[in-house]
């Protein structure tokens, strides 16, 4: 055996090995469909390692809409134009500058996440997401708009064409020259 049918044999299993990576990608919907499928030992590790992390982000959530009331109620109690009257205005400014902030960010990350699965497939998330914001291109419950972003932008996504790259068999063309060749058996 020469090298040369060494290596061919090694691009062709390779080849196979990237197909049974995508065959692979492919069988599950999303992570949970993945995660239904570990061992128990396994899902309670990862269980218990996100839990602190959910844990720790719903309570900074209740802290700051906590907060918020109570900056609320003590908003009435305070004397009329007093210097812990405006405190209390500029605090609560504040907090619902932040909560904007906190929804704005989980929406973009939402939108991000969307954006980068396969069946979307964008190119350029950043101008996308501008673009949809700038248009309004989000549903009532804050799903992105896909098909409107894709009339509105096309580059922004990718098309994917189908070539005979890496095909192994010739193909033959179906233009007109090749046509009028094979009819006269130069090909």
């Amino acid at each position: 055996m020469t090298e040369k049918d060494n290596n061919s044999k090694g691009k062709q299993g390779d080849n196979n090995s990237d197909k049974n990576d995508q065959d692979q990608k492919s069988e599950y919907d999303n992570f949970d469909a993945y995660l239904a499928t570990l061992e128990k030992p396994i899902v309670e590790l990862y269980e218990t390692s996100v839990s602190g992390l959910k844990k720790a982000l719903s309570s900074e959530r209740d802290n700051r809409r906590k907060l918020s009331e109570q900056v609320k109620k003590l908003s009435p109690l305070a004397d009329k134009g007093s210097e812990i009257e405006t405190k209390l205005t500029e605090t609560v400014k504040l907090l619902e500058e932040a909560e904007q902030r906190s929804v704005e960010a989980q929406r973009r990350a939402n939108f991000a996440e969307q954006a980068i699965r396969p069946e979307v497939s964008c190119t350029n998330v950043r101008a996308a997401h501008a673009l949809a914001v700038s248009e309004g291109a989000f549903n009532e419950d804050g799903t992105p708009q896909w098909d409107r972003l894709r009339e509105l932008a096309p580059e922004l996504f990718n098309t994917s064409i189908q070539t005979d790259a890496g095909r192994r068999t010739k193909t033959t063309p179906s233009d007109i020259n090749s046509a009028i060749r094979r009819a006269a058996g130069i090909q």
